[in-house]
């Protein structure tokens, strides 16, 4: 659920790259999958929340097949005011569901 200013927080352990069957020794890149749910199952969205560096994005099929102009928006962004001193680190990721900076969906 969001806040009345449409903000989130959630606690997770970071996940790690993982292997698939898409190519001879592919892998996919560190990500957390996230479901959006509207009035019905039919306006579900799915989004892939990725983390800034990781080396395997260059190599992820899904990533690359997100239009280049708009990656970077599927990207988390490392934050010291989200970081929890002594317990977690802290990422924001913005999710946009219309205008000019909508986060990435197929058509």
């Amino acid at each position: 659920m969001t806040d009345d200013e449409g903000r989130y927080t959630f606690r997770t352990i970071k996940p790690g790259a993982y292997p698939w069957g898409n190519h001879f020794n592919a892998w996919r890149p560190n990500h957390i999958h996230s479901s959006l749910l509207g009035p019905s199952i039919s306006t579900r969205l799915v989004i892939q929340m990725y983390f800034p560096g990781d080396p395997l994005l260059d190599l992820d099929p899904i990533y690359l097949g997100t239009p280049e102009g708009a990656r970077e928006r599927l990207i988390s962004k490392f934050s010291m005011d989200v970081t929890e001193p002594d317990f977690s680190l802290g990422y924001v990721f913005d999710i946009a569901l219309r205008g000019r900076n909508k986060t990435p969906m197929e058509d």
